[in-house]
């Protein structure tokens, strides 16, 4: 199974623990959602590739793993050749990757060169590469995980279920009678992962994660 793509979040599904896992520190808030806006992409919501494609230009889709670290990822490459944005749709999660440098790839070859990538590509909150880390903590507030290289977020969150959604699940479920239906359905569990990491104390990986199951 290939697991070259050092960069990606979801790959950790499919790699050996070789030590018990620290127990992670959840933040029971809801990060601004502006932070999951990436030139018009949002995580969490639906979207697929044909969205990037008209973004960011014509790029291959590449497909690895299976099950839980079963990924689908398209990526873009600067002008420059050193700034890499790749989006990846896991099997629960939508993800984005932003960073500069590192070692190749299995499939590195396929990143498509796009004018719309650069040291200036960003999310809507200003999260970008060349931040340093008090400048993402500003954004983004204290952290789960802060190491002099690292700054790693596991938000878990609950909210109301938003009407059109619940009026959608009301019909695909209508052996449930209302008490069971509220308590399944009225609130979601939503669940998000950024993590940066830092060069010379400059943002050079970014990491974003957002899934929300109703």
């Amino acid at each position: 199974m290939d697991s070259s793509d050092w960069w990606s979040y979801t790959r950790q599904e499919e790699l050996p623990i070789e030590q018990p896992r620290q127990s992670i520190k959840f933040l029971s808030r809801k990060p601004a959602e502006t932070n999951f806006h990436v030139a018009g992409i949002t995580l969490g919501e639906k979207w697929d590739f044909s969205d990037v494609r008209s973004k960011f230009g014509k790029a291959t889709e590449v497909q690895r793993g299976d099950a839980a670290s079963g990924r689908d990822q398209i990526c873009y490459l600067s002008s420059t050749g050193n700034v890499h944005l790749i989006f990846e749709l896991g099997e629960v999660d939508s993800l984005v990757y932003l960073f500069e440098g590192g070692p190749k790839w299995n499939g590195s070859e396929l990143c498509a060169s796009s004018k719309a990538v650069s040291e200036e590509t960003s999310t809507a909150s200003g999260l970008r590469l060349g931040l340093q880390p008090d400048q993402v903590k500003k954004i983004l507030g204290e952290p789960s995980i802060a190491t002099p290289k690292k700054l790693v977020y596991y938000f878990g969150y609950k909210e109301k279920t938003p009407p059109k959604a619940l009026a959608q699940l009301r019909k695909d479920h209508p052996e449930m009678n209302d008490a069971e239906f509220r308590k399944n359905y009225e609130y979601f569990d939503g669940e998000a992962y950024i993590e940066a990491r830092f060069a010379s104390d400059k943002l050079n990986y970014l990491a974003i994660s957002k899934s929300e199951t109703y």
